[in-house]
């Protein structure tokens, strides 16, 4: 839980925000179900709890006002004397012979991103495109700096987006207009034993590179011992997203709302690549850009992509 944004007494209207959360990945505004009055809110700002927690008690309107419906941490239910109510178990399913399978039907809540997955995925025209990378000259440049590939790639990203602006912004629905924003704060993939974390460095487009490497290591150390404060948790308007430590070349991620843009690293292979005119067996890194096609046309996602591959592929000692 960052942050309430209502009361106890408040009255609420269907799917007004009530509280911005922090799941395993984005943060979310978390809308109420119900129409009412807030009577009672179950934890505190900065609290973390369990999913399916209660999170605030609502008297709704209507024939059922006063059945104080609990708002969880991944939907809701009825409450009597503070207690939620679980759902009656499913009618046990049958086998083919006829015979009733006595073993439990299973079910797991909802991560409470799912609502921000569904609306990004309804609502967002993305477009994923993608280009090897030759990795000979990151590799090295990690070595001779003795640095992590995470500050490189890093710095590649924000050299693309000092080159082609247009990929950090928001889409203002409201006035139907792109916002361009002046700073980069760049939000970057960190995998924590709690799960997927996503610490935004603020101003990265301003640090040198020595500065950003160290940036980018604190912040993994404490995302990962989970004690990540809430401003670098919020307000990236840019992601960096690496699928190598999941063993796959690349994705077609969903955007992290607002944000209209996120570059994919895939994982390091062996690959037969064509050099000077001769064939040699060379480590290829697999880049992929997807981005809101409202905010700028396929030229220039594609030169952004491009630029940074030939920022990776110039890299040398």
């Amino acid at each position: 839980m960052l942050e309430w944004k209502v009361a106890v007494g408040d009255h609420l209207t269907h799917d007004q925000t009530v509280a911005e959360v922090e799941a395993a990945k984005p943060v979310l505004d978390l809308p109420s179900p119900f129409a009412g009055t807030v009577t009672a809110l179950h934890c505190r700002a900065g609290e973390s709890l369990e999913v399916g927690a209660p999170l605030m008690s609502v008297t709704e309107r209507g024939p059922e006002a006063g059945s104080g419906a609990v708002l969880t941490g991944y939907g809701t239910g009825r409450a009597r004397g503070g207690l939620v109510q679980t759902p009656k178990p499913s009618e046990a399913p049958r086998t083919d012979d006829g015979e009733t399978d006595e073993r439990p039907v299973t079910r797991v809540p909802l991560d409470a991103a799912a609502g921000k997955f569904l609306t990004t995925q309804r609502d967002v025209p993305a477009v994923t495109i993608w280009a090897d990378a030759d990795a000979t000259g990151l590799l090295a440049a990690r070595d001779a700096q003795s640095v992590g590939l995470l500050p490189l790639l890093a710095k590649a990203c924000l050299a693309g987006l000092a080159a082609f602006p247009e990929l950090n912004a928001r889409v203002d629905t409201g006035s139907s207009e792109i916002v361009r924003l002046p700073r980069v704060h760049l939000g970057f993939a960190a995998q924590t034993d709690h799960g997927l974390a996503v610490p935004v460095v603020r101003d990265a487009d301003r640090m040198p590179f020595d500065e950003l490497a160290a940036e980018l290591r604190r912040l993994t150390a404490l995302a990962r011992s989970g004690t990540l404060p809430a401003e670098h948790r919020t307000g990236g308007t840019f992601t960096l997203n690496n699928y190598g430590p999941l063993d796959v070349d690349g994705a077609t991620p969903l955007l992290n709302h607002p944000q209209t843009a996120m570059l994919g690293v895939g994982r390091l292979l062996d690959r037969p690549w064509a050099v000077d005119g001769r064939v040699e067996v060379r480590k290829i890194l697999h880049l992929s850009l997807t981005f809101d096609h409202r905010v700028c046309h396929g030229g220039t996602a594609a030169g952004f992509l491009r630029h940074v591959v030939d920022g990776i592929t110039r890299l040398s000692t």
